[in-house]
């Protein structure tokens, strides 16, 4: 029987909800184990705290992915996040290539927004980020990361009629599942919606849209990756866990507009953790009668 750990491939801030310190309590609560391989440990997350403290992992990060080979860990699943460095990419591309089973990954390029770079990312990292979308069976970037990785214009200006073709070029790159996060429609509701676009080989392409908050939290990214790749580890089709995953993303945000919490905690989703797993657990239910009863 195939494991039910998934691998988080992300950094670790000790205070504040984002990377993985979303993943975790998320995929826990879709009764999946979790392997977690930080990338950087960090006192707090890198926005609005001053005296930030970091860890980095160096050489550990290899010889964690060797000691998993040599034991021959295998996992149900892996999401890649937030990377220290390029050569955490090379690492992780090696570790892919060599292991002798099939394990769904899912991709969430951070590394830029707003047209450019985060601070402190070396200018390899799109290429590096190239050669490791074609094992993503599902890749979640906003729309700058989409135009690094495949060398797209980027401008103020792209919208719905340049989706398909960012989307086709991740594909031919070796994307299964395109997601592209921070979308609209249409140019005349750009300041009210904002959502998901969706596209893949095998079906017609897919907006999803929500209300688009004044309030932005740090974090939104984290949880709507994690609650999608739970939901595609269980077998759930592209379109429909980001249809399900953004119900909970949309509570989340609600949760947090209202509660009286430092904003620069980030997105607080504990009170959409019980719901989730009352749903995922159904799910599990349905799957295994399934396979019972062939």
């Amino acid at each position: 029987m195939m494991s039910e750990q998934v691998l988080v491939i992300n950094d670790l801030p000790g205070v504040a909800k984002v990377a993985g310190m979303s993943n975790l309590p998320l995929l826990e609560a879709a009764q999946f184990e979790v392997a977690l391989l930080p990338t950087l440990i960090l006192s707090t997350h890198t926005l609005g705290y001053s005296g930030l403290v970091k860890h980095y992992l160096n050489e550990s990060f290899d010889k964690i992915l060797n000691h998993w080979q040599e034991l021959n860990i295998q996992f149900k699943g892996c999401i890649t996040g937030y990377f220290a460095d390029s050569q955490q990419i090379t690492s992780t591309i090696r570790y892919l290539d060599t292991i002798q089973y099939k394990m769904p990954v899912i991709i969430d390029p951070i590394m830029a927004d707003f047209g450019k770079l985060y601070a402190g990312f070396s200018e390899d990292f799109p290429s590096q980020f190239r050669k490791l979308v074609k094992y993503g069976e599902v890749i979640v970037p906003n729309i700058t990361e989409a135009c690094l990785i495949t060398d797209f214009p980027y401008s103020e200006d792209i919208g719905p009629e340049d989706y398909p073709i960012i989307a086709q070029k991740l594909i031919d790159l070796g994307a299964k599942n395109v997601v592209l996060t921070g979308v609209f429609q249409a140019f005349e509701k750009k300041d009210n919606e904002i959502g998901y676009y969706i596209y893949t080989k095998d079906a017609e392409p897919y907006f999803h849209m929500h209300k688009k908050e004044d309030t932005w939290f740090k974090g939104v990214g984290d949880v709507s990756v994690s609650l999608i790749t739970a939901y595609y580890l269980l077998g759930v089709p592209i379109k429909e866990a980001v249809i399900r995953s953004a119900q909970y993303v949309e509570q989340s945000i609600t949760h947090s507009l209202t509660v009286n919490r430092d904003q620069k905690l980030g997105i607080y989703f504990e009170p959409i953790i019980p719901a989730f797993s009352n749903e995922i657990n159904e799910l599990r239910l349905v799957k295994n009668n399934l396979i019972n009863s062939n």
